[in-house]
């Protein structure tokens, strides 16, 4: 569901929800130990009865000497809900009992004094290497559970046995200390800070790094942050987790790929998408849907250039790095996660009822009446003839006779008995036929361990999912086998992952696409007055019969003409056509590694990634063709394509890493060699005999073809990284790529990059700044490719031809042709970013907080730039061409526990500007139509990319006297008459101000662009003893959507329903409705069809991404398993837009210059999950 809203006041309201979390958090913190719950019913009972019934009911187990008196006493216990440390403590202070816990074992020791008054008072204050007091540091006596929580202000008191020797003092972020009571009873305590964070290591290109020390802008997903989500590609999972990371979900069909976007879009016609690497291995296909979210530890994703620069011609768009999980020494662990869900549509659109629908298609007939009688009368009139009178009460027959047999003019008499009001009519909502509550179920088993000398981590995955679409369908299976030994010097490995995949989908297009719409556009336009089968439980296809030139005359006969319905059935579009994909995919590698002395290694590495599949199309006769007179039947047709693709890789690097006192020195140098092979094969056939078999034996196979193509990459690379200390920190790379893509002038390219950091808490004058725990600048600059052009874009490609020869006797003879003018200076396009930012984690890792500011040009674009007629040719691919993108990247996030509660909230924002610097020759624009010929993009200096360039819609003409006092229509063939605008026509804008109007031209302005301004995100992870709970909310700011739909929905041009919005439509001089939609026509007048600035909308969202409520089972309930994990989640919940479609997210088309449109999508599934995570 969605609903408008004021984007100001939300995200007020959610920052100050937000901001109250951290600091209500912040007050209080008093911290508890959390233990499990134990039940105790004994009389009469030893304490020893008292300890082996704990241990029934936990993994806890005592140790004690079984002939200590003190241990038989007979005690009274009836507890039941209590923590086990509270039994402890009663123990221990009325009996004189201590503990002392090492893991899950408790020893157990008789204390000689046992009364609760043999205590005496203690107190102190707990302060970090600073002298900064630390709130809700632990203080326990050691051996037992007499323990109390500083304050505010680090202060603690408590009372402790008189024979206590020893307290523990603990705190999150620092390092544990016990220190010796003795006489004293005044303490001070100085915790030192525990730089495990700092520590953690992160994924780079080729390597790892200490996270401390990393002086790039990297951004990182954990595989934490992956459970627990009902998802089929791994990139779903990481949306608006990362900032500057955009990840749009286009359309919501099972298994669809996701479109990602690193720091805006710096190409126009190479490709946009990042390098994906999995395990060293750079994916061939961009196809995440194979990968098993539970496999991967986690995903890093280099998003400067300087990060980016080690993969060389391919990381201009950033790189993706994901990594696996891999075996552990130990005992085999086992784990089983399995989900159900269950998804239904996020949205419905509102549409017209049948009595509704023929209220409108009688207007709009009495408008095409009327307009055609006009033209009629003036051109009687220029001839000096009595016009012909007319009515919009005139009957059909008479609309006939008046406009010689102008079809477009009659009332069906099928909407006769809506018109008069019968009830119990034929209502078809057509978007509840096609749409169904789908299930979703995914199973995955792993298994890990290893010895000293070789572990491992294999997994097993299923998943299947229904789309809410009847009809549609996703499946995979996956398995994977990951190994890594060691013998002397010798480390080797091997990782192979297999998946298969089959995928049944429907087509989502808008009008006029496929043979005239696909499934959804069908269900929207289709109208309701028509049930989706005949009475003899066939099909109905009425709507394609019942055309503009089609009428039921009184006497029952009907006249059949020409049908301009662009619309089906779309349950039977859904069930009786096919449309099936199977896909397999080997991916894996295997390694080698000596390290010949201690810090200097070789490794070698040979991965590969090999990916096919064969997609089957059928389309049965029983579906009739658009534009046949008298709804022919068609006639069957069949499509199958296969594709091929073999990519491996051959590394060798040379590592050396080596710790000088406190200088620290790693060094890498290598090179690499990858090769690629792509084959497709295409076939159609029609002619099909019967629709029962589907194979293209069974037809005539028409036309076809076969493609095969192959690139290589050659590179050497080096890289530095030097620390001091961990305070300063220098890293300067390398990487010399020589491509088969590129012109003979231009086979290398050279990409180095540099950056520093500077740990500025690690200088003396910060000592005093006591709340800052670490503060770490950083700074970048770099230079990456893009190589994603086509394999022989540099050379003069040849095509085949057919020539008519022979003379007398001419036969068609095929022949070979120059397709392209070779350009052997072609190469790279090249990115420049500069990239500075900062880390930073307060009062001890409470608050932690990143900013990055970034400035990136992309020259020496790839374009087709015009060459003399002389040459043969009208262009060529040159490099010209520069594009900026420059932004902000922030993310604040903080780790609190009060008590038994913890609190992990988080916000990031990223705002990009996107800026054209220079195209072709005279910076000429690059016009690009859409969807439409008549939805114009432009990308022009000086604006973004794919800008929208389109007439500005002013309103409506409201009577005749406007239309009168408009300006002068340019009237051509090419605008659409516009000598036929009337009263309820679109009033347009005099752009150029040359007082005449010219939309399909002169007049256009740049009205908006898909681009967004900003990205956010938000959210937290709350835990409560067992229980745990998180919720993410995403959104988008200041894109626009072009909705070409909107032409179809609101003037019923084609037959069509529209949206409810058209019951405010111009109806008539005196009811001119909200002023901005059209009247109703059967066909489009004026310029009412031409994509204006009424298409373009606000795209601007926030959405409740996700929502899980987890509960870990209690050790005694779940004893024969490590941990039992039960959770439900919601995903896609609801969104806040004003957009009228499905999805704000939509985009029909991915290329540059033209996305943002919306012409028929699949809608996003709101998804309820109900899981299970199994450890043993």
């Amino acid at each position: 569901m969605h609903t408008k809203f004021s984007y100001r006041a939300v995200i007020w309201l959610l920052s100050v929800s937000l901001l109250c979390s951290f600091w209500e958090a912040k007050a209080s913190p008093h911290k508890e130990l959390q233990t499990a719950k134990i039940q105790l019913n004994l009389k009469k009972a030893s304490i020893l009865d008292v300890l082996k019934s704990i241990e029934a009911q936990t993994q806890l187990s005592f140790v004690y000497n079984n002939e200590l008196k003190t241990l038989q006493k007979q005690v009274d216990f009836s507890y039941q809900s209590e923590s086990v440390d509270s039994v402890l403590e009663k123990l221990a202070t009325e009996y004189g009992v201590s503990f002392l816990r090492i893991g899950n074992s408790i020893s157990v020791k008789v204390n000689t004094l046992k009364s609760s008054t043999d205590r005496r008072p203690i107190k102190g204050t707990v302060v970090d290497d600073k002298g900064v007091p630390i709130p809700g540091a632990s203080v326990v006596v050691k051996g037992t559970t007499i323990g109390v929580a500083t304050d505010f202000d680090g202060n603690f008191s408590l009372e402790v046995p008189s024979d206590a020797q020893t307290l523990i003092i603990s705190s999150v972020g620092y390092h544990s200390q016990e220190i010796i009571i003795g006489k004293n009873t005044q303490f001070k305590v100085v915790l030192k800070e525990d730089t495990t964070e700092l520590d953690e290591v992160v994924v780079v290109g080729y390597g790892v790094q200490k996270r401390g020390d990393v002086t790039t802008a990297i951004a990182s997903v954990k595989a934490k942050d992956l459970e627990d989500k009902a998802v089929t590609s791994v990139a779903e999972a990481m949306v608006g987790k990362m900032p500057g990371v955009h990840i749009a979900q286009n359309t919501g069909a099972p298994g669809a790929n996701l479109q990602v976007r690193v720091r805006g879009v710096g190409t126009i016609t190479a490709g946009s998408a990042p390098l994906y690497v999995v395990d060293g291995v750079p994916l061939a296909k961009e196809d995440l849907n194979t990968f098993n979210n539970n496999d991967i530890e986690s995903i890093q994703v280099l998003k400067d250039a300087s990060s980016a620069a080690i993969y060389g011609s391919r990381g201009s768009n950033g790189v993706v790095l994901i990594t696996t999980k891999k075996g552990a020494e130990g005992k085999p662990s086992f784990s089983y996660n399995t989900y159900l869900s269950i998804q239904n549509v996020s949205k419905k659109i509102d549409l017209l009822n049948a009595y509704e629908y023929a209220d409108l298609v009688k207007d709009a007939r009495n408008n095409s009446y009327a307009d055609r009688m006009e033209s009629i009368n003036k051109r009687r009139a220029a001839r000096s003839q009595a016009p012909i009178s007319f009515s919009s009460a005139d009957d059909n027959a008479t609309r006939l006779k008046n406009t010689n047999n102008d079809y477009n003019t009659i009332i069906p008499v099928e909407l006769q008995p809506y018109l008069q009001g019968v009830q119990g009519l034929t209502d078809t909502d057509w978007q509840d036929e096609i749409f169904r509550t789908a299930v979703m179920t995914n199973h995955s088993i792993s298994i890990s361990g290893g010895t000293p000398n070789l572990k491992y981590y294999s997994s097993l995955d299923y998943l299947n999912q229904d789309g809410i679409v009847i009809g549609s369908n996703f499946e995979r299976i996956g398995l994977r086998l990951n190994l890594d030994g060691k013998a002397g010097i010798f480390k080797f490995g091997a990782s192979l992952n297999p998946s298969f995949v089959k995928e049944n989908t429907v087509n989502a297009n808008g009008a006029y696409n496929s043979n005239g719409g696909g499934v959804i556009a069908s269900a929207l336009h289709y109208a309701p007055i028509f049930p989706v089968y005949n009475p003899d439980g066939t099909f109905s296809f009425a709507q394609n019969e019942w055309s503009a030139s089609t009428v039921t005359m009184v006497n029952g006969t009907r006249r059949v003409g020409n049908s301009q319905t662009q619309a089906w059935n779309p349950v039977a579009l859904a069930r009786l056509t096919s449309n099936q994909t199977k896909a397999n995919r080997l991916l894996g590698k295997v390694y080698a590694e000596a390290e010949f002395t201690k810090g200097l290694s070789y490794k070698m590495d040979f991965g590969f990634d090999i990916f096919s599949d064969a997609q089957g199309t059928f389309r049965p006769s029983t579906i009739p063709l658009s534009n046949t007179a008298g709804n022919q039947p068609s006639e069957a047709e069949a499509t199958s394509q296969t594709s091929q693709r073999y990519n491996w890789v051959f590394e060798q690097t040379l590592n050396y890493n080596k710790d000088f006192g406190e200088h620290h020195l790693n060094a890498l140098g290598g090179w690499t060699m990858q090769y690629q092979r792509d084959e497709s094969n295409y076939m159609f056939a029609n002619g099909f005999i019967s629709n029962s078999i589907q194979t293209l034996n069974a037809g005539t196979v028409t036309r076809g073809n076969s493609q095969a193509s192959e690139w290589a990459l050659l590179s050497a690379l080096a890289r530095l990284q030097y620390s001091y200390k961990s305070k300063y920190m220098l890293s300067a790379a390398l990487r010399a790529d020589g491509a088969s893509r590129f012109g003979n002038n231009n086979k290398w390219g050279y990409f180095p990059s540099l950056s520093a950091g500077w740990r500025i808490t690690g200088e003396e004058f910060m000592k005093n700044i006591t709340f800052l725990t670490d503060l770490k600048l950083r700074a970048s600059y770099g230079l990456t490719g893009n190589f994603r052009i086509p394999n022989y874009g540099a050379l003069g490609e040849f095509s085949y031809y057919s020539y008519v020869l022979g003379g007398s006797s001419p036969a068609v003879v095929k022949g070979m042709g120059p397709s392209a003018i070779p350009n052997p200076n072609l190469q790279w396009e090249k990115t420049a970013q500069l990239n500075v930012g900062f880390d930073a984690s307060l009062w001890k890792g409470l608050l932690n907080l990143g900013l990055d500011l970034y400035n990136s040009n992309t020259y020496d674009l790839l374009l087709n730039v015009p060459i003399p007629r002389t040459t043969g040719f009208a262009t060529r691919l040159e490099n010209i061409g520069k594009v900026n993108n420059k932004g902000i990247e922030f993310n604040i996030s903080s780790n609190i526990n009060w008590g038994k509660w913890g609190f992990e909230p988080y916000f990031n924002y990223s705002k990009n500007i996107n800026t054209v610097k220079a195209l072709g020759p005279g910076n000429a624009d690059i016009i690009s139509t859409g969807s439409v010929p008549n939805a114009y993009f432009i990308t022009r200096v000086g604006e973004s990319i794919g800008s929208y360039y389109l007439p500005v819609v002013e309103g409506v003409f409201k009577n005749q006297a406007e239309v009168d006092a408009s300006l002068h229509y340019v009237d051509t063939p090419n605008n659409y008459d516009l000598s036929t605008t009337r009263p309820g026509d679109f009033k347009f804008k005099d752009v150029n101000g040359d007082g005449r109007l010219d939309v399909l031209d002169t007049d256009r302005a740049i009205v908006g662009n898909y681009l967004p301004k900003f990205t956010y995100a938000f959210g937290t992870g709350i835990t409560y003893e067992n229980f745990d709970f998180k919720v993410d909310f995403q959104g988008v700011y200041g894109n626009q959507i072009l909705n070409l739909s909107r032409r179809y929905f609101y003037n019923h041009e084609g037959n069509m329903n529209n949206y409810r919005g058209a019951l405010n439509r111009w109806k008539s001089e005196s009811d001119t409705g909200s002023g901005m939609n059209v009247r109703a026509n059967r066909v489009s007048k004026g310029q009412n069809a031409v994509t204006s600035t009424w298409h373009v909308e606000d795209g601007s969202y926030l959405r409740i991404k996700n929502i899980t409520l987890g509960y870990n089972l209690p050790k005694d309930i779940s004893k024969y398993f490590s941990n039992v994990r039960l959770y439900c989640s919601i995903q896609n919940l609801y969104t806040f837009t004003n957009y009228e479609g499905y999805n704000p997210e939509v985009s029909n088309r991915t290329d540059a210059t033209t996305s943002g449109e919306d012409y028929g999508v699949y809608p996003l599934a709101r998804t309820f999950t109900l899981g299970l995570n199994l450890k043993f």
